[in-house]
């Protein structure tokens, strides 16, 4: 695709802003830092916790922003042009999860640790010390995250890569390494406070895109766009079913609420942001109220797929390949410098994703997993693993490009992948009165293995509804801490005895 000088020139102003954004948020936390040092702030609570200086606006667009992959800035649209608007079930279901999470999750972990895994080594009393066992487990369930997330961004990053590569006539390898080196570049400047506040650059590009998506076909078409629209709700495509089954819509809420859990309840990708936050209220304010702004640019993207869908049915026009749905309408139709904006707008939803993975595997990588003294080459060491952890990416995105179908599973791997540590959580943390566990490797690695069995057990043997995969492992992981705790609870007894 052949992009004009003023395509160029967005796209060029887009990453001149990031940049000034990201140190704009160096020199803010230079500031902070050094106020906060006499109160005992650590270099890195202000590099990974932004010295907990993350306001309410910049969490919950954070939010919104790294929800937002460019694979699902194309692939919502796509879902809506062969389907309806049952993708909302998700939706329903995610705004009813994270105002349990805010209310029951946070304040069990808030101010408990860098990570996620720290926290729950401290367990729901907040032990100043972690044993021995605490520490190995930590590391376990660490390695265990930052293996799967490596799958599930590394598949985002590739999705958005073959757009971008495709857009400037590029190769595909090339592509990858310049939205990773650009992303890596901000994160060193200037840590969480610079994700948070390029995030919210990033979320107002691709809401700015979709709104823009809707105007341009409106003008396209020899229709209006309330045409095109009404065409689409008289033909179903607004319905919120999958035909008449109002079953799997019930099954979608509850998968929705289940994901959700895991992705913003104890994903280190998004609650190192709520961590990051002035104090719990600000966290808890800024999750509880994303979902409806969350749902907002949903809709915005729902609804483009059924003017997708309208375009081409009423223009009779070849329909290409399903990942080319829109792309494809950008590449020969969008005019310039509109086209400019549309590939910004998916360089944003891409980086605004890969942003916080890259700094939450690095914190995890730093915090949980290295054991070496740091303190003295602080800034080394993080130079250090965010430039590993970004070459893993890297090298991941373009072995992942070369495997047929990769995509496919690895979208699917990262959506069964929370399951195990939301599993554990649930266990440890919320109940704990009627299941007494350890923070032990080998615990956590039967709890890993049990929810995945669990998961499998319902995709290939029994056949429940696989939107339900999620909720049975972790149910099974539930079922089995409780047995296992029953059972030592008696051992225990018998050798006091």
């Amino acid at each position: 695709m052949q992009l004009g000088s003023l395509d160029v020139a967005i796209v060029v102003a887009y990453i001149v802003l990031i940049f000034g954004i990201a140190l704009s948020a160096n020199i803010f936390m230079k500031k902070h830092f050094l106020l906060k040092r006499k109160e005992g702030m650590k270099p890195i609570e202000s590099h990974y916790l932004a010295g907990r200086s993350i306001t309410f606006w910049e969490a919950t667009l954070s939010i919104i922003a790294t929800e937002f992959s460019a694979l699902a800035f194309l692939t919502i649209p796509t879902y809506v042009y062969f389907e309806n608007l049952s993708y909302l079930r998700f939706i329903i279901g995610a705004c009813l999860s994270r105002a349990l999470i805010s209310i029951y999750f946070l304040p069990k972990v808030y101010g408990k640790g860098l990570t996620i895994f720290e926290a729950l080594a401290r367990g729901i009393h907040g032990y100043e010390t972690i044993k021995r066992e605490g520490v190995l487990g930590k590391k376990t369930f660490a390695f265990f995250y930052v293996l799967t997330k490596l799958v599930g961004v590394s598949i985002k990053l590739l999705g958005g890569a073959l757009l971008i590569s495709e857009f400037f006539d590029i190769s595909l390898f090339l592509a990858i390494v310049f939205i990773s080196l650009m992303t890596y570049l901000y994160i060193m400047l200037g840590g969480l406070k610079a994700v948070v506040r390029t995030d919210m650059l990033q979320a107002g590009i691709f809401v700015l895109g979709g709104l823009t998506a809707h105007y341009v076909l409106g003008k396209m078409s020899t229709h209006t766009w309330g045409e095109l629209f009404h065409f689409g709700f008289i033909n179903g495509k607004f319905s919120l079913f999958a035909g008449t089954d109002v079953m799997t819509f019930v099954y979608g809420i509850l998968a929705g609420i289940a994901y959700d859990a895991a992705t913003h309840g104890v994903d280190q990708d998004l609650t190192q942001k709520l961590f990051g936050a002035r104090d719990m209220e600000t966290a808890q304010k800024a999750l509880s109220s994303s979902p409806g702004r969350s749902l907002i640019v949903n809709l915005i993207f729902l609804s483009l797929g059924v003017i997708l869908w309208a375009y081409y049915t009423k223009h009779g026009q070849a329909l290409p390949a399903p990942e080319k749905i829109f792309s494809s309408l950008i590449e020969n139709y969008f005019p310039s410098p509109i086209k400019g904006l549309m590939v910004a707008s998916i360089l944003a939803a891409c980086m605004s994703t890969l942003d916080s993975s890259i700094n939450a595997m690095s914190a995890v990588f730093w915090n949980d997993l290295m054991s070496v003294d740091k303190s003295k080459m602080f800034r080394v060491y993080i130079n250090l693993d965010n430039f590993i952890i970004t070459i893993a990416i890297v090298v991941s995105a373009y072995l992942f490009s070369l495997i047929p179908g990769a995509i496919k599973f690895g979208m699917y791997f990262a959506y069964i992948s929370t399951a195990p540590l939301l599993a554990f959580f649930l266990c440890r943390m919320m109940l704990a009165k009627y299941i007494k566990i350890n923070y032990s490797p080998g615990l956590i690695f039967l709890s890993i293995l049990t929810c995945f069995l669990g998961m499998g057990l319902n995709h290939f043997r029994f056949g429940f509804n696989p939107q339900l995969t999620i909720l049975w492992g972790i149910i099974t992981t539930i079922v089995f801490m409780w047995i296992y705790s029953k059972i030592s609870d008696y051992f225990n007894t018998v050798k006091e005895n």
